[in-house]
């Protein structure tokens, strides 16, 4: 009776005790969570929040206490608060943690995301599956805005920017010569295999810090990391043949592999009519090796080199002498190339302790180019026609040599704010040997670099880097600020800017002349949104692009007089929708771009727009692969309107008193193409293959990239005669088959959308 009736005295004083706690908890947003865990520390007392954002709980808790709210993706918040009365308010307004597959990611200029989780806007598979790119990356990377359809000349154009402007990186390190050796008036396609990089990304402005050297575009590469497994491997295709293989270490800690491929269009020339004379078709042999160490838990040691050779020998109609109306001294102008080029890259990345991490770039390459160039007549003699004295037999040989040092260090801070610093070092020598005395060219560059990613929540994101470089051929020093910021308005949408300034130093054939040259200079403005749900993707793009200290020259006995008072500017906007869900089983992308750029630079007489540039391009690009099938099929159309160029007959740069109002007056035609690819899969017992077909122009429409005019006026009636610039071929088509042996690659290509 004592026990009970004490309990019942005790019941006013523990009632008594009971404090409600309640509140609202939000994102910093402003949006209600929903099942946030709230909680007195150290106690089971607590509660949830509700589909309204409201928790509520009683606790028996006096004096001070901490209420902690914990929530997943969010950073738990602690709030000290004093117990004095029954009913307490306690809100909260959690912070979203740093979460690398949600925060918002810079896309200025790039179209690849800053890290793999994030994925490519091309991938290896896209790239070789894209009708028209023939296996090339820069083709494949000619359907995207921004970039330009200059098939008859060597090099990546992009936003108003010569091919110069456009610098590749692997691992990296700046590469040198990454197109086969430029041919007059042909196209040049790149020299790496898409399957050997994890990925590409193609920047058309505002790029990172960490990479120099590039007025307009990078194009940055990362070669793969350690093979998963043994293969071997061969290609047999209308244009040559390949095999190779990859090995993995017992250990799977070390990888190496091997390939050997020839290339020889002879055979394809014989049988598909060119409008070019080929005395000696293409012909390319290369050696590829790749090794690959683990090196303790996180260290990775990897290599890629290859060497390879190219030659061809090609003859052409004389324009000049096609001015004569004698038909037997209308010559034809010859032209041999052999070209060799060895490259190799060393690399080294690995995590330091305390969220440091070391990556570290070799690079050395060697290009020669044996150019022979000379006019000969109907019976292949060399002429002594007095009109072409001094240029009847001209031999150059041309020698570049590069040696790429570059180390990076980082440290980053909750999980996704870094910052890296960094040195690099570039030593190059260009020599050129001709009958002319012309000095070789050796520069000492050296970088160096520091750039920070900040992130203020998952929405807001931030990028701010500096370079500083001096070139010692020019003895000259710049410092190049770089910034970049992202805001994510939606969970699929964003919108991103960019900013910097960019440096060159201007191309070798200048520096021979005169080596008291200053950097070229452009100044980068960008503003981007994108739109990407899944397996969409929509941007929209608008830049400006001020150029300044453009190379402008003046022939004066066979020299260039080069100077640093070249002008320019490019502004557009730029479009790009990709979509594989709109209509089912179909993956397809459009591109637009519209720029307006004028320049006067090199022997321009005015600032107008360059003969590299067209104001309108677009390309729609479609892929359709049957999985029950295992049968695909590709298809590109691409519309570039006409490019401006010089009419001779109009007004000639090189006369006395040229007519400035008519230079580049004249346009092209507009440029159309539609390409086609086939592919089909099969696998027979341990070996998967996948046979190929492309055909390229196969509607056959007419393209005219430009004009070539004579030199001078040998019938003396005041026009120069000229003729148009074409592709060899109106079609052309590729068969192949390649082959994996002892791997099944089926599922990787249907996860490829291929």
């Amino acid at each position: 009776m004592k026990k009970i009736l004490l309990f019942v005295f005790l019941i006013p004083s523990v009632l008594a005790a009971q404090t409600k706690i309640k509140g609202i908890i939000k994102d910093n947003k402003g949006e209600l969570l929903i099942g946030v865990n709230v909680s007195i520390e150290n106690t089971y007392d607590g509660g949830t929040t509700n589909k309204d954002g409201e928790y509520t709980f009683e606790t028996e808790a006096s004096d001070s206490v901490t209420i902690v709210a914990n929530y997943i993706g969010y950073v738990t918040q602690k709030k000290k608060i004093f117990i004095n009365s029954k009913n307490l308010v306690v809100d909260f307004i959690l912070k979203e943690k740093l979460n690398d597959l949600k925060a918002v990611v810079i896309t200025a200029g790039a179209f690849e995301a800053s890290d793999e989780k994030k994925g490519t806007t091309l991938n290896s598979i896209d790239i070789v599956t894209t009708a028209g790119s023939n296996g090339d990356s820069y083709g494949a990377l000619k359907t995207l805005p921004g970039a330009q359809q200059n098939n008859d000349k060597e090099g990546l154009f992009v936003r108003g920017g010569t091919a110069w402007e456009t610098q590749t990186f692997i691992d990296g390190t700046w590469v040198r010569n990454s197109f086969l050796s430029s041919v007059p008036d042909l196209g040049s396609r790149g020299r790496f295999n898409p399957f050997i990089f994890k990925g590409t990304t193609f920047s058309t402005g505002g790029y990172s810090a960490l990479y120099g050297g590039a007025l307009s575009s990078a194009v940055i590469l990362e070669t793969t990391d350690l093979a998963n497994r043994n293969e071997g491997f061969f290609n047999l295709t209308t244009l040559g043949f390949g095999a190779g293989t990859q090995l993995l270490a017992k250990d799977k800690k070390t990888s190496a592999g091997i390939s050997l491929n020839y290339v020889n269009l002879g055979p394809y020339f014989a049988l598909a009519k060119q409008n070019i004379n080929y005395k000696k078709a293409p012909t390319s042999s290369q050696i590829d090796l790749n090794f690959r160490r683990k090196l303790g838990k996180t260290g990775l040691l990897k290599f890629y080199g290859y060497a390879n050779m190219f030659s061809l020998n090609i003859q052409r109609p004389n324009i000049t002498s096609y001015d004569y109306n004698d038909v037997s001294k209308q010559y034809n102008d010859e032209f041999s190339l052999k070209n060799k080029n060895v490259y190799t890259n060393l690399s080294y990345k690995n995590s330091l302790g305390k969220e440091w991490k070391l990556l570290l770039g070799l690079c050395a390459s060697y290009n020669k180019d044996d150019i022979h160039t000379k006019i000969v007549n109907q019976q292949n003699e060399l002429v002594s026609d007095s009109n072409f004295a001094g240029i009847n037999n001209f031999e150059i040989n041309n020698y570049n040599t590069l040696l790429t040092i570059k180390s990076v260090l980082q440290k980053t801070f909750n999980g996704l704010n870094a910052f890296r610093f960094g040195a690099e070092y570039a030593y190059t020598n260009d020599d050129s040997k001709t009958i002319y005395s012309i000095p070789n060219v050796e520069d000492h560059y050296k970088a160096i670099f520091a750039e920070t990613d900040f992130y203020i929540t998952n929405d807001i994101a931030g990028k701010v880097g500096v370079r500083a470089e001096h070139a010692s051929v020019m003895n000259k020093f710049n410092i190049a600020p770089r910034v970049s910021a992202a805001y994510k308005v939606h969970r699929n949408a964003q919108i991103s800017l960019a900013y910097g300034i960019f440096y060159q130093k201007p191309e070798y054939q200048y520096l021979r002349e005169k080596t008291n040259l200053d950097f070229l200079r452009a100044d980068h403005y960008i503003l981007n949104y994108q739109f990407k749900p899944k397996d969409r993707v929509f941007r929209i793009e608008v830049y400006y692009k001020q150029y300044y200290k453009l190379i402008k020259t003046k022939p004066l006995f066979n020299l260039y007089q080069p100077s640093n008072n070249g002008t320019g500017y490019a502004r557009g906007l730029e479009l790009f929708y990709r979509d594989k869900k709109l209509i089912k089983g179909i993956d397809f992308w459009i591109s637009y771009s519209f720029i307006d750029t004028k320049r006067n630079f090199l022997n321009y007489l005015k600032e107008v727009q360059p003969d590299f540039v067209a104001t309108h391009s677009s390309s729609l690009v479609v892929k359709k692969f049957w999985t029950k099938y295992m049968f695909g099929i590709n298809g590109t159309y691409t519309y570039a309107s006409g490019r401006p160029y010089i009419n001779y007959n109009k007004t000639n740069p090189y006369d006395t008193n040229p007519n400035v109002d008519l230079f580049m007056s004249d346009r092209t035609v507009d440029y159309h193409t539609v390409n086609l690819s086939f592919n089909y899969i099969k696998s027979i017992k341990k070996t998967f293959m996948v046979f190929f077909m492309g055909v390229n122009n196969p509607l056959r429409i007419n393209q005219t990239y430009g004009y070539n005019y004579a030199s001078r006026d040998l019938n003396h009636d005041g026009i120069y005669y000229r003729s148009a610039i074409k592709p060899t071929a109106k079609t052309f088509i590729f068969l192949g088959m390649f082959a994996s042996l002892g791997i099944d690659r089926s599922q990787e290509i249907i996860d490829g959308n291929l």
